[in-house]
């Protein structure tokens, strides 16, 4: 298996210094929907997953959808201080919907939250039932990103639903995680890590 595959999570944790060393700046969203980020921080990714990303993106329009990268990779540090934020908003609830630091997948490069263009506006605000959402649902994968955390698997991700948040893990695996209907957790737990 290659690194697209790493499972990144509670259990399964990068160090701090981890960093991709093929990031790319994705040139999306000057509007930086992630309001805990440096305004004069852009989206990034690795260079290798951008030109699945920039398919899918094409694919989308074609059919009158308009999904960009509103948030990639972040460091370490940086995940600990959204964290730190979402404590002080949520309290507790901020654990169910923010991974901790080290267990977070934008860490890898690989990991990003869709926003979308409509109605000429950029939006974050990413709903179930959304177009957006649907379309990625059911295509994602032929562009090898899963949705990461679905509704439903919450006790296996220990994660909160995000239908906003996307993982390249490859086309073939993304391809058996969406026939199968599983979690890249599941997918390990049946295929030993």
């Amino acid at each position: 298996m290659n690194d697209y595959t790493i499972l990144v999570n509670h259990e399964y944790l990068l160090p701090r210094d981890y960093v991709p060393k093929n990031l790319v700046v994705t040139d999306e969203n000057e509007n930086n929907f992630h309001h805990y980020k440096d305004p004069s921080l852009k989206p990034m990714i690795r260079a290798d997953v951008l030109p699945y990303f920039l398919k899918m993106q094409k694919a989308a329009l074609e059919v009158g959808v308009h999904i960009l990268i509103d948030s990639g990779y972040r460091s370490y540090d940086y995940q600990e201080f959204v964290l730190k934020k979402n404590i002080l908003e949520k309290g507790d609830e901020a654990y169910a919907t923010v991974a901790l630091p080290g267990a977070s997948e934008h860490q890898t490069g690989l990991a990003i939250d869709i926003a979308y263009y409509r109605d000429g506006v950029y939006t974050d605000a990413v709903y179930d039932g959304d177009k957006e959402v649907e379309w990625l649902k059911e295509n994602s994968y032929k562009f090898g990103f899963v949705l990461r955390y679905p509704k439903g698997k919450e006790s296996i991700t220990h994660i909160s639903y995000e239908p906003w948040h996307y993982r390249f893990v490859g086309l073939e695996l993304a391809r058996k995680l969406w026939e199968q209907d599983f979690t890249l957790e599941e997918y390990y737990e049946k295929n030993g890590k």
